[in-house]
């Protein structure tokens, strides 16, 4: 009974093949011939021999729809950078600081403008002010919460032989880390702002050097380590505006400078004197 079955099955898919076979229609004619040839053939031969498929086929009426990316652009244009302008404006002058008893400069420095803007006591504080001094350049800076405030001329002492103070009479300028101390009007030099001279350092080197047998001997004894150290005025200003140092150890200013710095720096005030 199966082996019955077997040979039906087989027949009916012989029969089913033989049909699919006979509906396939043979190539025949010149359309074979090209079909088959390896020969290489135009797009126009193929057509005529019904070989090419069918131009695709738009349906009348259709329009063309903007997919709205961009085109891409070109390589240099990509990678050349667009260049940018930026607006500029012409800086606004600063306007002219009026300080109260003080002489500013035609262009205000950080120091005045601020000190201008202060409406405080702050001005009395000696932390807020200090005066760095550089005899070699003539200076007498002076700094306002540590911005510039105004720069003065000076002379010091006349001793030939640079370095700082060592003992009284040696006619020299000290140097180093000193303060304000008093403040006193002079008939001869206006004003004299007295410094802290001799200081703990000042001391201590003149008593090394008065142990080694270094200090001047005067009347029998060493000479003292000096003092009466101050910021003045002077009663001979072409030898100040000449750059001659005049003094016996103290810093002089012209008068209407050490009447400035008589109102502005307060007792306390740091004074750094240097070389």
């Amino acid at each position: 009974m199966g082996r019955i079955a077997g040979s039906i099955t087989a027949a009916f898919i012989a029969a089913t093949i033989v049909t699919m076979c006979a509906a396939e229609p043979a190539l025949a004619g010149p359309a074979a011939a090209l079909a088959q040839s390896e020969t290489p053939i135009t797009a126009g031969e193929a057509e005529k021999a019904g070989v090419q498929p069918p131009a695709p086929y738009y349906p009348p009426g259709q329009k063309f729809v903007n997919s709205g990316i961009p085109a891409p652009r070109p390589p240099d244009v990509l990678d050349t950078p667009v260049p940018t302008t930026t607006p500029t404006s012409t800086p606004t002058p600063l306007p002219p600081v009026k300080i109260e008893g003080v002489r500013t400069d035609r262009v205000p420095t950080p120091g005045q403008l601020l000190f201008d803007k202060t409406r405080a006591i702050a001005f009395e504080d000696p932390l807020n002010w200090s005066v760095t001094i550089f005899k070699k350049r003539h200076q007498l800076i002076v700094y306002y919460k540590g911005r510039l405030f105004k720069t003065y001329h000076a002379v010091f002492g006349r001793s030939f032989e640079p370095g700082t103070k060592l003992w009284e009479g040696d006619r020299r300028t000290p140097e180093g880390v000193y303060a304000i101390v008093e403040k006193h009007p002079s008939r001869r030099w206006d004003w004299f702002l007295t410094l802290n001279y001799p200081n703990e350092i000042d001391r201590y080197r003149y008593d090394q050097m008065r142990s080694g047998g270094e200090v001047p001997i005067a009347d029998g004894r060493p000479v003292g380590v000096g003092g009466r150290i101050g910021i003045h005025g002077t009663d001979n200003p072409v030898l100040n505006r000449g750059d001659i140092n005049w003094t016996t150890g103290c810093i002089s200013v012209d008068d209407e400078d050490v009447e400035e710095l008589t109102r502005l720096l307060p007792n306390g005030t740091l004074v750094i004197i240097n070389p």
